[in-house]
């Protein structure tokens, strides 16, 4: 099948270069056009019926093969379970020791690169009816929100006594934030000490800090002001159980026993209060030991001379800022859904979401209001994560989501089926008109088709989507790249339709400087020898320093990393038949098209396709295809003849040519951005971003060497330009596939 050249004009794999040392994401979007300018055979409708062939349609099979063209994990998951949690993962094999790809896995690549060529609807879009959100930035917005306690729970309200301000009198020029800083260790202040215990309780096992949260107790607080910031704060100097605080603390005492450096000690009276202790055990970076304050939201001034003055109300909130409240409770557990031991890293609202979600009595959150003093959001700390103002779906526009009625389906629902989503108690469905008959013939029958490894090998780590990071998935009005957008819940995804659009469809980049045949690309898939005391070394690939991007770096968690113990070699070839009936002219030109791409244009299958995983090549069998329509489909009933002549051998060749021209006209970019992924890019490494500046002693062709964290590289691109270094992040969004030129993105996102 070498005289495969379709579509017509294609020239594989782009170089690419860049101004400052960057590398590729693996994954891009290939664009969503309005879908009512389609041509009409695109456009929504009612699928055909399977009671009879129509005589104007076309039926029969096409034979293909599918080449891997780098390593396919397809894993067999069952073996794993019976040989234990902590097995590696190995190759799903038949009886004789065979990989086994299941029609299943074809189907699914091919609906999804389907869906994208033909502009249908999205077949699913489950969970994205929920808002996201996103962390806040230390800067005023975040002390504009008001500390507050859970006072009463009623039917589908809750009360909350807000603190609206603690003020020091005589100060009336200086704001001071109302939530005092409650020092992480604080040397004890209680007569007859507590047993060198610092939390301050009774009983032989004090409560943990995590446990601490949502407790009454008295303090005594005094004014300080941060020396770098040059701001007021409060600042708790002793607490304890109520009733049993000191009578007297001189600032003297404070000094001595202050941590070192500490903030400079205001000339003002200290002020004895009751407050609840808003402990949340958070660090960022997780498990970092550079948060030094809790916070206590003060509820009553105890002292009577006047140092401090209370404004607090109560105020009831209903079910929109409580289903608020719960949607930012969920994107905690989404955004820490790859990370283990979460109870000794964040606070509850993190590890413990079911508790959080429904607030109870003497629990500690903020409040933000608006600039006519409404509520507006309800947050679990005071630089946490808050959610956009309308969820994904919205940005969806309404002619792509998945299609609610048989009269409504889109190319991709005709072909392969449809399922209406979400409770059905009708069963409304469609079953498709093609089926993947099992793979027969080939090397794949071939028992040395399978590569064993020598030792299992820990993959690195596949991030979960990460909607809430808005610069990558959601774009302007017409789905283009969001440039210049500030790091606020406003920018991202809105609560009115029309007004943005989701990038697209999400597509995996091929690895091209490693696909099998290029130079160096054996090397590049042989793991290292166990003896190798550095496996993730840069080597020649092609020319140019490469890292093994698929192989975890060190610091991985077992808990989330993959391993394998084989997988099916480069260059196996799998013999596939796909049987269809009763296809329209261009459902099947668009079926062609998709299985006719050039040599180099690869689809994806299997696990690990963001770390290059999976490329397989699929050919057409145009000798072993049959396909029929008119005359010819009634000939296979009106002859006695085993193989009836199909149709013209050249007619399904050029349905696929026309379909090119079709996407060429009316559709180029979503063309151009589909076979920019499918051919892959060299020139630049591919993976997932991480950050770091590369001097002049760093590998600068290699770029950053692979690490078991990517969360500082976005929020190297979030910086707010506060830090004393005065740099920021430059909000950089993921480029576009049909602008190649776009997508180069740099280690060091900042600027200053």
């Amino acid at each position: 099948m070498s005289d495969q050249q379709l579509p017509i004009g294609a020239t594989g794999p782009r170089k690419l270069t860049a101004a400052e040392r960057s590398f590729l994401n693996p994954y891009g979007f290939v664009p969503i056009p309005d879908r009512d300018e389609l041509p009409e055979p695109l456009r929504d409708g009612p699928p055909a019926g399977h009671d009879r062939y129509d005589t104007m349609r076309w039926s029969g099979t096409i034979a293909i093969e599918i080449t891997t063209r780098t390593p396919m994990l397809i894993p067999d998951h069952g073996r794993r379970a019976a040989d234990g949690a902590d097995a590696p993962l190995p190759v799903r094999v038949d009886h004789a020791g065979r990989p086994v790809l299941a029609g299943s896995a074809v189907k699914g690549a091919l609906r999804s690169a389907y869906e994208a060529i033909t502009n249908s609807r999205f077949g699913v879009f489950a969970g994205h009816d929920q808002q996201l959100a996103i962390r806040a930035t230390a800067d005023t917005s975040a002390l504009q929100l008001r500390p507050a306690v859970v006072d009463e729970i009623g039917d589908g309200i809750v009360r909350l006594q807000v603190i609206r301000s603690l003020q020091p009198t005589g100060r009336e020029s200086d704001e001071v934030h109302p939530a005092a800083w409650l020092p992480r260790r604080l040397a004890c202040h209680r007569p007859g000490g507590c047993r060198g215990r610092s939390r301050h309780f009774d009983g032989p096992n004090p409560p943990r800090c995590s446990e601490e949260r949502g407790r009454e107790v008295d303090a005594w607080i005094y004014l300080a002001r941060h020396q770098r910031r040059d701001f007021l704060f409060w600042r708790v100097a002793a607490y304890a159980e109520p009733g049993k605080l000191v009578p007297l603390v001189r600032a003297e005492e404070i000094r001595d026993r202050a941590p070192r450096p500490g903030p400079h000690i205001e000339d003002h009276p200290l002020v004895r209060v009751r407050g609840v202790v808003h402990w949340t055990g958070s660090t960022f970076p997780a498990g970092g030991k550079n948060k030094h304050d809790e916070r206590l939201v003060v509820t009553e001034v105890l002292d009577d001379d006047g140092a401090a003055d209370l404004d607090d109300e109560y105020i009831d909130v209903g079910e929109p800022l409580l289903e608020g409240w719960a949607a930012v409770i969920d994107s905690y557990d989404r955004a820490h859904d790859t990370e283990a031991n979460l109870k000794r890293l964040y606070g509850g609202y993190v590890w413990d979401v079911e508790r959080w979600k429904r607030l109870r009595v003497w629990d500690t959150l903020y409040i933000e209001f608006d600039g006519n003093g409404a509520p507006t959001g309800l947050y679990p700390a005071l630089i946490g994560r808050k959610p956009f103002p309308g969820a994904p779906v919205t940005s969806l526009p309404a002619s792509h989501r998945p299609a609610t009625e048989r009269t409504l389906l889109s190319p991709a629902d005709r072909v392969f089926g449809w399922v209406r989503q979400g409770r059905d108690d009708d069963g409304v469905a469609h079953r498709g008109h093609l089926r993947v008959l099992p793979p027969h013939c080939g090397d794949a029958l071939r028992t040395d088709a399978i590569q064993k490894l020598d030792r299992p090998l820990t993959l690195v780590t596949l991030n979960s989507p990460k909607p809430s990071q808005f610069l990558f998935y959601l774009g302007d009005h017409d789905g283009g790249p969001l440039r210049n957008a500030r790091r606020h819940p406003s920018q991202g995804f809105p609560d009115a339709e029309d007004t943005r659009r989701l990038r697209g469809r999400k597509t995996y980049l091929t690895h091209a400087e490693v696909l099998d045949g290029a130079q160096d690309a054996d090397t590049y898939w042989m793991p290292p020898a166990e003896e190798e005391s550095d496996p993730l070394r840069p080597l020649r690939i092609g020319g140019r320093r490469r890292y093994r991007e698929y192989i975890a770096p060190a610091g991985t968690s077992k808990d989330v990393a993959t391993r394998v113990s084989s997988w099916v070699k480069p260059g196996v070839t799998f013999r596939l038949t796909l049987q269809v009936d009763n296809l329209s002219r261009m459902e099947l030109a668009a079926l062609l098209w998709l299985l006719s791409l050039p040599h180099g244009a690869c689809l994806k299958l299997g696990l690990g396709k963001p770390l290059g995983f999976g490329a397989v090549q699929v050919e057409v069998d145009w000798a072993g295809s049959r396909l029929f329509t008119r005359d010819r489909l009634l000939d296979r009933y009106r002859t006695l003849s085993l193989a009836p002549a199909p149709d013209d051998a050249s007619a399904p060749r050029q349905l696929a040519v026309a379909y090119d021209s079709m996407l060429r006209q009316r559709m180029p970019d979503v063309r151009d951005g589909f076979l920019n992924a499918a051919y892959g890019f060299v020139g630049l490494p591919v993976h997932y971003p991480r950050f770091g500046p590369i001097d002049g002693g760093g590998n600068q062709e290699a770029g950053i060497a692979p690490r078991a964290t990517t969360y500082d590289w976005w929020v190297a691109n979030d910086k707010i330009g506060n830090r004393h270094d005065g740099s920021r992040g430059r909000r950089l969004p993921l480029g576009e596939l049909s602008a190649p030129d776009s997508l180069p993105l740099p280690y060091d996102p900042t600027t200053k």
